[in-house]
Formats: structure tokens, sequence, C-alpha cells
């Protein structure tokens, strides 16, 4: 015995949820998943999982008949949507419900066929997303040859493309998840918070970019039969819904990015442009000392130090106060180049701009 299950430790699962917010797998399945483990806190192992969506696992299945055709229409029903037992003979849902059921599961160009291989009749491929089953008779070898037959391309060709189409789903949602865990994560007014939303944000961008250009694709067989299986198991697992879904999240969060990036440029130079105009006066005002109308030169040279010392420790006064009072300087100037206005109506705009709380 290697390991059995332990669904009667109830306890277990409960807190398993209240901790986690995830379902706990049973024990034997942790056996036959090693070295993959569940992701949740404290988890060390070097390959963890965790669960995206609901907890069913999708499957395949080949099934070899000695008479597939004895099969009603509702045992198909229930070996595609995956339901329970029941009469052969009724329907486990509505027939309105089931109306568009063969085709949009059922792939019949094997079934019904008459002929010299009219044996290849009997021979019908169920695709819902979830599930994949392919139904045969058993002894034929259209069916059964593990080299050319169906068998040998369900175990090779058919699952690789199953795989891929829950690859795709399984990453476009582990992408989805990762951006809302991010959004739920942000502070606007921590900057440490939003500088780590801008780094996960752009990380997720190079994600998806790298996603888009190496593993999406519309196709991966020129074979008519296994393009349009993809095409099957992708519409109805709704990956290409999915794909616009995070692509529109990832480029509404990147330009929000962009936009804030903008915002704080705008105003970090609209600040330098104040702090500009009032060094320009500080500028001239040297240079009016530079033209010898104070002949400072001839004083003692504790005079000229104190005098530099004075220019300096104003000329850092006013650059400090322009630039904490930049903003409501900014309106004072933007309300002063306003041609439209009178005079009286620029100053009376100028105290209310200067009043005003930045």
């Amino acid at each position: 015995m290697l390991a059995s299950s332990d669904f009667e430790a109830k306890a277990k699962y409960l807190s398993s949820v209240a901790r986690f917010r995830t379902t706990r797998l049973a024990q034997h399945w942790e056996f036959l998943l090693q070295p993959l483990a569940l992701e949740c806190p404290g988890q060390a192992a070097a390959l963890r999982y965790r669960l995206l969506e609901y907890y069913r696992m999708p499957f395949m299945a080949y099934l070899a008949l000695d008479e597939p055709a004895k099969l009603t229409r509702a045992d198909f029903v229930r070996l595609a949507l995956v339901t329970g037992p029941g009469d052969p003979n009724t329907l486990p849902y509505s027939a309105a419900t089931l109306e568009d059921f063969e085709r949009e599961y059922c792939d019949d160009r094997f079934w019904g066929r008459m002929g010299e291989q009219s044996s290849r009749g009997d021979t019908r491929i169920l695709a819902t997303g979830l599930t994949l089953s392919v139904v045969g008779r058993y002894g034929d070898a259209f069916v059964s040859d593990t080299a050319s037959g169906l068998l040998g391309q369900f175990r090779h060709q058919y699952f690789l493309v199953f795989l891929i189409a829950h690859f795709h789903r399984a990453a476009l949602l582990s992408m989805s998840d990762e951006l809302a865990v991010a959004m739920n994560r942000l502070i606007v007014g921590d900057t440490r918070s939003v500088r780590s939303f801008k780094r996960v944000i752009r990380q997720m961008m190079e994600v998806f970019l790298r996603f888009t250009h190496r593993y999406w694709f519309h196709e991966v067989s020129n074979q008519i039969m296994v393009r349009s299986l993809f095409s099957r198991l992708t519409r109805h697992l709704g990956n290409e819904a999915l794909y616009q879904e995070v692509r529109t999240e990832v480029t509404d969060m990147n330009v929000y990015l962009d936009s804030d990036s903008a915002r704080r440029q705008a105003n970090t130079i609209l600040r330098l442009t104040v702090v500009t105009i009032v060094g320009m006066i500080g500028t001239i005002a040297t240079g009016i000392l530079g033209m010898n109308i104070f002949a400072e030169a001839d004083k003692p040279l504790a005079e000229r130090i104190t005098v530099v010392v004075i220019a300096i420790a104003l000329t850092v006064v006013v650059t400090v106060l322009s630039v904490v009072h930049s903003k409501r300087m900014a309106n004072v100037l933007d309300a002063l180049s306003d041609t439209r206005s009178s005079g009286k109506s620029k100053w009376a705009a100028v105290r209310r701009s200067w009043r005003e709380t930045p």
C-alpha cells in the first residue's frame, strides 16, 4: 500500500479552506502528484501549483465497444457532459437544451458511413472542452491500430491538442489572477505600494507579451481533423474571449501607469519652470552685482566672504520657497498670462490663486 484516501478527515479539509481559501487535495492525489505540491503559505516545495477554477478535473476517454451504434443519444449526452448514470432512453436534460448537441460537441465525420468501410461509421469523437472522448468499434484497425489508427492518434496527437488548449486557459487564468492580486494590494496613498504595483504590472506586461508571441496560436496542425478538434476545444473553453479579457486588463493597467507617469512628469516640469523663473531673477541680480556697481572688491576679505554667504543663503531660501509654493505660483503665472482678462480681473485672480490651498 503506497497511499490511501483520507476523505473521512473532514476537519482537515475545512481547516484548509478556512486558512488558505483553497480546497485541500486528498492524500492519495498528493502522493501521485509528487514532486508537485499545492501552493500555500509555508510550502517550500520546488514545484508548486494552485487551483485556478472549479476542481473537477478534465479528462480524456477512449472507448472500444462491440456495437457502438447501440448507444442511444442519451448515452452519448451522459458521456460527453459527464452526468450521472440513468435510463438510456431518457435524456439527462431537456430536449430544448440538447437541440444543438450533435453540432456543438460531436465530430461525426466517421459516424453513420455506409459501404465497404461501414465499420468506420461507428466512430464518433466527443469534445466539450472539459472532456475529449473517442467511441469506436473494437477490433476495427481504423480505430484500434496503435500506429496509424485513432488509438495511436488519441495517445499522441489528441492528447497534445487537449493539453495545449488547457495550457492556454490555465496560463490566461493565472495572469488574470496575478493582475487581480496586484490590484488588491495597491494602496494609492502609499508610495511603496504604488512602486511595487508598477513593478508587478510591468512584469505582467512582459509575461503577457512573451505568452502572445511564443505560446498563443490558433492552429496546431495542418490536418483537418486535428485542426477542427483544436478549434472546438478552444471555443468551448472560451480561450479567445479570455485572451481578449486579459489583454484588455493588461492594456488598461499599462495605460494607467503611463498616464500616471506623464502626470508626474508634467507636475515636475511645471515646478521646475517656476523655479527657473525665480532663478532667472537671482541670475539678473548677481549679474548686476558683477557690473561693479557695488565696489565690494576693495573691502576686506571677511566682509567679502560675509557678502557671498548672505547671497548664497538668500538664494537658497528663495529657491526653497519657490519650490514649496511652485504650484501656487504657477497658478499666479497662469492668471497673469491670460490676455483676455483685464488688469483688475488678473489681480483678483492672483489673490484668489495665492489664497487657495495647493
